[in-house]
């Protein structure tokens, strides 16, 4: 039975909650906000983070499930990634800076295509959401009650950035074993060490600590980064601050020094990746290329846009490389992405393919990264790697993938049995293309168009360690539930990967933040 790739995520029907509403009763506050800044914040946060943080902050929304890490529950006040030390509260630009930075290797892209003031207002909602119940069942705000006793904490500071010798790197070392780091990430960085077993979070949950060597810092790479990682600690983790009663400035950037050191070479790029202008350029050429190896592709340069996977990932795929190119009446758009084994057959049930996606926003707006919603619907193209190899004329068996296996003989001797196949279960059929056309407004409501609108070709092909899949469609479509392309118009597009090799289907996947396809 072949199985399909089903949504990840479901609809959302996000309600006013009396409680939480931002308005009079909280103007005397402190940190009270404008109302239309809380307003306009509340607007950005269930569009694009109840979904995973929950409506109320506690890090429950309905995506939650599929995720992990776990949300951040901001009603407990315990934020990982911040400048202020210990499990003090943190500032607005820390808040900020997760916004538009993202946690690279988790779950929470970069939302640098949000605006500034998008971004701003959202920062102040995070914040109103940050509160507790007391004992007489009274909502008191952390950041009000921090302000009012005085103990909003300033930033660290942290002093200027020493050259990284063989002295300080040997001094670094000794620092590791005597914090006794390796205990948690391991002799030799990989995070594995004897502890990691019986690591938990605040909630109780299995954690693991950061790998050097090939994981991706998550509050960021650079030395001041990892400074502030090692000064304040991680809050809600076992992953302790040691302040300057345990270190000093000195030891903690020898340690800083020491943890790059033990970067892989061949990962260190991906720390680097970042978004820059969220656009990706359509080239105009004379003759659209249609193979994915074609040489034409040779001569562009693409973008590399960072993935960040829904669950964690033993072999992630960092980043894809994205080209396009329009010879005035189609648009042409490959896609590159590492793999170090093809997946493309799904004969058994342990089974999952290799697969790849364009998310088009169909009202040209910026919706729910997750399969869109109720406003801003999405058209989606997905590559098979399975269905390419159908597509090609060499349909998987069961003997395929059992060669050893002995069988009764049916009426149909020249193949063996396939239900679903036999049931007329069209996922089930030979498909002739390998990419699917659907629509999605939110999660629970991926629809494939019907056949006759199925009108997205295109080609993948594994060569080397990496997929080369393109894309091909006409600008325009006269079918209503497609994007449409014109000169001089940009449309939002997303990118998500999944890697059969590791267990990767629905929601378990690798994806992208909005960009820009911009048709100059």
């Amino acid at each position: 039975m072949m199985k399909r790739a089903l949504p990840c995520l479901s609809g959302l029907a996000f309600v006013s909650v009396a409680a939480f509403e931002p308005g009079a009763a909280h103007a005397s506050s402190p940190l009270a906000a404008p109302a239309e800044s809380l307003a306009g914040g509340r607007v950005v946060y269930e569009q694009h983070c109840a979904a995973c943080h929950g409506l109320t902050g506690d890090g429950n929304g309905p995506a939650s499930v599929w995720l992990y890490p776990r949300p951040r529950n901001f009603s407990a006040g315990q934020f990982k990634i911040k400048s202020t030390p210990g499990v003090d509260l943190p500032s607005d630009d820390d808040l900020h800076q997760s916004i538009i930075r993202g946690l690279p290797g988790s779950s929470m892209p970069s939302f640098s295509h949000l605006s500034e003031k998008e971004r701003s207002d959202v920062v102040q909602y995070v914040k109103f959401l940050t509160a507790r119940t007391d004992a007489s069942g009274r909502r008191v705000n952390l950041f009000d009650e921090a302000a009012a006793s005085g103990q909003l904490a300033q930033p660290v500071i942290v002093p200027p950035e020493p050259a990284a010798g063989v002295e300080e790197l040997a001094l670094g070392r000794q620092i590791y074993q005597k914090m006794q780091c390796n205990l948690c990430h391991g002799e030799t960085g990989a995070g594995d060490g004897p502890q990691v077993p019986t690591l938990k979070d605040a909630a109780g949950l299995p954690v693991r600590p950061r790998d050097f060597n090939t994981g991706l810092f998550r509050g960021g790479h650079t030395g001041r980064d990892l400074y502030l990682r090692i000064h304040n600690g991680l809050p809600g983790t076992p992953m302790v601050p040691y302040g300057d009663d345990v270190l000093k400035p000195a030891e903690r950037w020898a340690l800083v020094h020491y943890v790059q050191s033990l970067r892989r070479t061949d990962v260190a790029v991906n720390d680097l990746l970042a978004p820059e202008d969220n656009a990706i350029h359509v080239r105009h050429v004379a003759s659209l290329p249609s193979e994915p190896m074609d040489a034409a592709w040779e001569s562009l340069d693409p973008v590399r846009v960072p993935l960040n996977p829904l669950w964690p990932e033993p072999n992630q795929v960092y980043a894809v490389a994205v080209s396009a190119v329009t010879d005035g009446n189609k648009l042409a758009v490959l896609l590159q992405w590492r793999d170090e084994l093809p997946h493309n057959t799904t004969i058994r049930v342990q089974d999952f393919q290799d697969a790849a996606a364009l998310q088009f926003s169909l009202s040209g707006r910026y919706g729910f990264l997750g399969m869109g919603d109720a406003q801003n619907p999405v058209n989606l193209w997905q590559w098979k790697a399975g269905w390419q190899m159908e597509a090609g004329g060499d349909l998987p068996e069961m003997r395929d993938a059992y060669q050893a296996m002995h069988v009764d003989t049916y009426f149909q001797p020249e193949r063996q049995f396939a239900t679903a196949t036999s049931a007329g279960n069209i996922l089930a059929q030979p498909h002739k293309s390998p990419i699917e056309d659907a629509n999605a407004r939110g999660f629970g409501s991926f629809t494939s168009q019907p056949l006759a609108q199925q009108n997205v070709a295109g080609k993948g092909l594994w060569h080397a360690g990496f997929w080369n899949v393109v894309f091909i469609r006409d600008l325009k479509s006269n079918d209503q539930d497609d994007v449409q392309f014109a000169a001089g118009k940009s449309v939002p597009v997303a990118f998500a990967v999944w890697n059969g090799e590791q267990g990767d289907r629905n929601g378990r996947k690798m994806v992208s933040n909005w960009y820009q396809l911009v048709l100059d």
